[in-house]
Order: structure tokens, then sequence, then C-alpha cells
């Protein structure tokens, strides 16, 4: 079965839509929702960071909103600058207010781990569900908000990686299948292959930044998403797809 996913992330939102670093980003969030309408895509794919400072519970529920209007099955994993609690007060998730976000999705034939790094790491618990998740659901892919290595973006791997990546990547490389990993975090986009991973970074619909630059530099882009589809025989595709 066609299978097609818009993977959606680092949207930086402020209440009531603010700018942030000159950009309204209220309005690039909006404008590759409505892009991404043509794709026709099975599932929206949210890979974090939704606030832009501190988290604040209005702007989930800004976002759940402008979601349903969708009308198509969406899915979460908080970022760095995210709140558990209010996320899963706004999207009425499972689990107690701080713990992690976890869980497995299914879209149509095809299954997605979702894994929460919003604390910098994924923790030992975690850990352990990957670890028999990955067993029993021999095909899935990942979805996480922090790629689990360093993605030769001089200023985010310095500044901000996930930490404690060697736990993560012993159990993926153990594995041994090949898994694809979509993240988001580093506000540019890039694919990268690891033994048996292949990294899909995707770009924002916020800031982009410089991966070029060994210090922050703001890199004036269109807002951004990738395009996710695997075809009746499992042939992948992901097209980074920018809104102009």
């Amino acid at each position: 079965m066609y299978t097609k996913i818009a993977q959606i992330t680092d949207l930086h939102l402020l209440t009531p839509g603010e700018p942030l670093m000159g950009l309204s980003v209220l309005d690039r969030f909006k404008q590759v929702l409505e892009h991404s309408r043509s794709f026709e895509p099975d599932a929206y794919f949210l890979t974090g960071d939704f606030c832009a400072h501190d988290p604040v519970q209005e702007v989930y529920h800004q976002l759940r909103s402008l979601l349903d209007e969708l009308q198509k099955p969406y899915y979460l994993t908080p970022g760095n600058h995210d709140d558990r609690a209010m996320m899963r007060n706004a999207f009425f998730l499972e689990g107690h207010e701080q713990q992690p976000i976890k869980g497995l999705v299914k879209v149509n034939e095809r299954y997605f781990i979702f894994l929460d790094s919003s604390a910098g790491i994924v923790d030992k618990e975690q850990l352990g569900w990957l670890t028999k998740a990955l067993g029993q659901y021999p095909q899935s892919d990942i979805v996480i908000h922090h790629p689990p290595m360093k993605m030769g973006v001089s200023f985010m791997d310095e500044k901000y990686p996930l930490k404690e990546t060697e736990k993560l990547l012993s159990i993926l490389r153990a594995d041994g299948r090949h898994r694809r990993i979509f993240c988001g975090h580093y506000h540019t986009g890039r694919m990268m292959t690891h033994q048996n991973m292949s990294i899909h970074l995707c770009p924002p619909t916020s800031f982009f930044i410089n991966p070029d630059a060994d210090s922050f530099e703001q890199e004036f882009l269109p807002p951004a998403y990738l395009r996710l589809s695997w075809d009746e025989e499992g042939n992948f595709r992901s097209i980074p797809t920018y809104v102009i």
C-alpha cells in the first residue's frame, strides 16, 4: 500500500502570533500546512519545538486547532522547548504529566516508534522499551526530535546535541536491520547514513541555521517540511519541500 507522510518540525510559535527573529513564524507554519494539503498525506508527523522559548499552554491549544482543521491523523513528539504536561493537556495524551511521550504509531501497514528526547536524552526506560519494540516490529522506523548523532552542523553539534547517544546507537546497531530515523532540531535539512541507519533531518517551518557556520548564523530560507513516501514495493522517497 502506498503511504505518504508529511513531517513538520521546529515551529517555535509565540503567542499571540508574535514574530521571532524577524519572521512571522505562525504564518510560516500556516503556509506549510496549506501547501502540504496538495501532497494528500495519510498522516502528519510533528517532531517538536512547538514553542519558541518557554512553553505556553495557549500555543498548544492553537496548534491543536490548526491541526484539527487538516482532518487527517497527526502524531507529535516533544522537543527541548516543549512541556510534556502542557502537551498532554492540549492533545489529551495518555500518561503522567512529565512522563516521556513515547508510543507506537501505525500508518497503513507501516510502523513508527516515537521517542521523547525533550530532556536532551533518551532515558533508560525508553531505551528498554525501544529494544522490545524493535524486535516486535522489525520493519519499523523511528521518530524523534533530536538526531541520534552529530550531523556535521558545527553550531548545533557543539552546543545542542543529544546527550548519551552511545546507549541509543548501540541498541540500533545491535538490532542490525536498516532503520530510518526522522528528526528535526537542527534547523536545516540534511540526510546522513551511519551503518544500518539513515538519519533524515527535517527542515523547519521557522528560522534556519547556516549549517556551515561555527557560531549561530541565521539563514534566510522559506518555510519547509519533508514529504515522505513508500510505494507498494516499499521503495522510499524523502523530499525536502520549500514553500515559496
